[in-house]
């Protein structure tokens, strides 16, 4: 099985897709699969990322990355902001870890979300969260958008307290321009 066969397995049809960027050297691709987790969501995963093992700590790792959003938000800027994010991972050759914060400029233009968590991807199916496939194992990291006050909580108090807490809050995980939980 190849990975985008393991990705439609678990996810429904790619119902369209974004190529690397002309003279682009790294192939990473994004997908997209509408209604899902639920309707009226969008998920993207990038294809091609896993083709880059990543070093963490002195661990070889193949990773993808999960991005839900309402489908609200343009799909195109949706797909920008995930390759160019994970160009940027590819050529640090770091792979991401759980409870990571990377903190940036808004995801996309004229949204509240700041940065994203690296997480498990507990609102998909578990059976999509590793690829057998390859070797090292390919593992789907959720890129979760958090806003400022968020990344300055996850700073200070760590991963595991934001994650406890998510788990006792309600969260619009899909919208961008969510109020902060802080």
């Amino acid at each position: 099985m190849k990975i985008y066969e393991h990705m439609e397995a678990h996810l429904g049809h790619i119902t369209r897709g974004w190529g690397p960027p002309s003279g682009n050297a790294f192939g990473i691709e994004v997908s997209l699969f509408e209604n899902i987790p639920e309707v009226g969501m969008n998920t993207f995963s990038t294809l091609g990322l896993s083709n880059h093992i990543l070093a963490i700590g002195n661990k070889q790792v193949r990773q993808e990355l999960l991005f839900g959003v309402s489908n609200t938000y343009p799909i195109d800027d949706v797909a920008s902001f995930l390759i160019t994010f994970a160009e940027g991972i590819a050529v640090g050759g770091r792979g991401l870890l759980r409870g990571e914060v990377i903190a940036e400029k808004p995801l996309i233009q004229d949204v509240m979300t700041t940065g994203v968590y690296a997480s498990i991807p507990v609102l998909w199916p578990e059976e999509l969260h590793v690829f057998e496939g390859s070797s090292p194992k390919t593992v789907f990291v959720w890129l979760l958008p958090i806003c400022r006050a968020e990344i300055e909580v996850i700073t200070a108090k760590g991963w595991n307290y934001f994650e406890d807490y998510l788990e006792d809050v309600e969260v619009d995980f899909w919208d961008l321009n969510r109020p902060s939980l802080f």
